[in-house]
Parts: C-alpha cells; sequence; structure tokens
C-alpha cells in the first residue's frame, strides 16, 4: 500500500491539495511530510516515471537544504491550490496571492520545459534534475484549470472533510471525494439518524 490517500480528485492540483486532511482547525494528518514523501507522491500519482524518482531522491540527498525549501514552496503552492478551488466550489472569490504563486509555479515550469513531439502531437516535458520538478505539474495543472476550466465541474466532497475533485458525472450529480469512503459513511450515518427519529 502507498499510504497516500486515493487519487480522488480528477486532476492533479486537486489530487494534490487533497495530500492534506481537513484543514478545520484540528491536528490533520499530513501526507507529505518532507521532500522525499513528495517525491513519493509525485510517483504515485503517475507525474514521475521511475528513472526521475531516483535521480530526484539523488538530487535530494546531495542538497538537504535546497530539497527542504523545495518542500515548503511546494507546500505553500499546495494551500493556494486549495484555497483558490474550495473557495471557488464555495462561491468565494479568490485571493491575489494565492493565484500569483500558481502563476508563479506555472511560470517557473515553464520556463525549463522542453518543447517535444510524441507521435503526431507535441507535448511540453519538464526536466527531471530540478527539485521542484515533483510539484511542479500541479501547478501547470492548477493554471490550466483555471484557464480553460472546467470550474463548475470542481466541488468540495459533501461530508465536510473537505476533499476537492472535479466532478465529471453525467449530470453533475457527485457529491462526495468518493463512494467507499465519505459516501458510505454518510449514507450509514443518515441511515441511523432516521432509525433513531423513528423509534421517537
Amino acid at each position: 500500500m502507498s499510504g497516500f490517500p486515493a487519487l480522488y480528485g480528477g486532476n492533479t492540483c486537486l489530487d494534490f491539495a487533497n495530500t492534506a486532511d481537513r484543514r478545520d482547525g484540528a491536528p490533520q494528518p499530513e501526507h507529505v511530510p518532507g521532500y522525499g514523501d513528495l517525491v513519493r507522491w509525485a510517483a504515485y500519482a503517475g507525474l514521475l516515471d521511475a528513472p526521475a524518482t531516483r535521480h530526484l531522491h539523488t538530487l535530494a540527498a546531495a542538497r538537504p537544504q535546497a530539497a527542504q525549501a523545495s518542500h515548503t514552496a511546494a507546500l505553500t503552492l499546495r494551500e493556494a491550490i486549495f484555497r483558490v478551488f474550495a473557495g471557488r466550489a464555495g462561491g468565494t472569490p479568490p485571493a491575489p496571492a494565492d493565484l500569483t504563486l500558481i502563476q508563479q509555479g506555472y511560470a517557473a515550469a515553464l520556463a525549463t520545459a522542453r518543447l517535444e513531439q510524441r507521435g503526431d502531437t507535441f507535448v511540453w516535458t519538464l526536466p527531471a534534475d530540478h527539485l521542484h520538478r515533483a510539484w511542479w505539474p500541479a501547478a501547470v495543472a492548477a493554471a490550466k484549470l483555471l484557464t480553460t476550466g472546467p470550474l463548475a465541474r470542481v466541488k468540495l466532497c459533501a461530508a465536510g472533510c473537505r476533499g476537492l475533485f472535479l466532478d465529471t458525472s453525467k449530470n453533475s450529480s457527485r457529491r462526495w471525494c468518493s463512494m467507499d469512503a465519505c459516501g458510505t459513511s454518510t449514507k450509514i450515518r443518515n441511515q441511523n439518524a432516521r432509525r433513531r427519529a423513528a423509534r421517537a
């Protein structure tokens, strides 16, 4: 088992935002407490192949202070992503400072990217020799989601876990981060409440 939360967000930036639980002021599990964890999560999320993963671990071991700084920058970006998209889901305008963080991450990533041909298409590829490579894809995904959407499909889990997800259901009716987790527990709580009310 990976130990990381399920990738239920439907978008890289939302999955990245979901690597912290709740955010209601109470102590929360941190799924990427160090740079090495961040690299492992990026590999788990399919953002890094095995050679790039090994290279970033080696680079972090050789440059621990730089790796720590990159990790701090990653979590700062993650919280900005969460605030922007959670606010959007709740009808709150984003803070300019949060948009700036996403913009800066996106610009920095593309400044180092290479345009390459893959078959009949062209793609941007990020270098594997930069410590930020582990989290740059989240910045790129956030900028693209903000500029091309579909923003109306970004939602917060109705069960209160504060998980973000992209609702791709046909009628836009998805309510929970996942049926296996919050969906089932919510249905059980509601069912028990109805039973208690019926006995009262």
